[in-house]
């Protein structure tokens, strides 16, 4: 599975959310309507990112079966796009500050109302009714999305595979030295 747990690839990921928007949107408005596509692609894609944040595949198993469950309920709920895009944006901060990445809890919920503000307010500054400006919207928001792995402070949370000997007794001097 491709992963987008860097900032590089967060951009990258992007960048092909938005272009893949699009063309989805073209493809599904007709078969669900306008807003049942928007809704639909807003969960799924969000959905799809926070499965990819996850440093190791147990974790975006884990990452993808919540953020689908939140998104499935979400898309049974009688909800506008706006409200739906609010309800994506609470997933994908849940998977990644939840889940995924540790970061002292204050410090992960500022961190997390930042970018998911700032990407939802750049997502509707550019995001005006055409496919184009959608497009352009999911790509803005995860643009701002990208930024998580720039702010510091954020490592992933610990794996509980059983180590050898050697990699534990590393660890824990790692641990100390810090």
């Amino acid at each position: 599975m491709m992963r987008w747990n860097g900032f590089g690839r967060s951009v990258a990921f992007a960048a092909v959310a938005g272009l893949g928007f699009g063309a989805a949107l073209l493809v599904l408005a007709p078969v669900l309507g306008a807003t049942g596509a928007i809704r639909l692609l807003l969960i799924g894609s969000a959905a799809l990112y926070g499965a990819g944040l996850a440093p190791r595949p147990r974790q975006a198993l884990a990452a993808g079966l919540v953020g689908s469950a939140g998104g499935a309920l979400l898309w049974l709920l009688p909800l506008g796009v706006m409200d739906t895009a609010l309800g994506a944006a609470a997933i994908l901060a849940l998977v990644r500050s939840g889940l995924l990445y540790r970061a002292r809890p204050l410090r992960g919920c500022l961190a997390e109302i930042g970018l998911q503000g700032g990407g939802l307010a750049l997502a509707a500054f550019l995001a005006q009714g055409s496919a184009l400006s959608l497009a352009l919207g999911v790509w803005g928001y995860f643009l701002v999305q990208s930024v998580f792995f720039l702010i510091g402070g954020v490592e992933a949370r610990a794996h509980h595979e059983p180590r050898d000997p050697f990699d534990r007794a590393r660890a824990e001097l790692l641990a100390l030295l810090r």
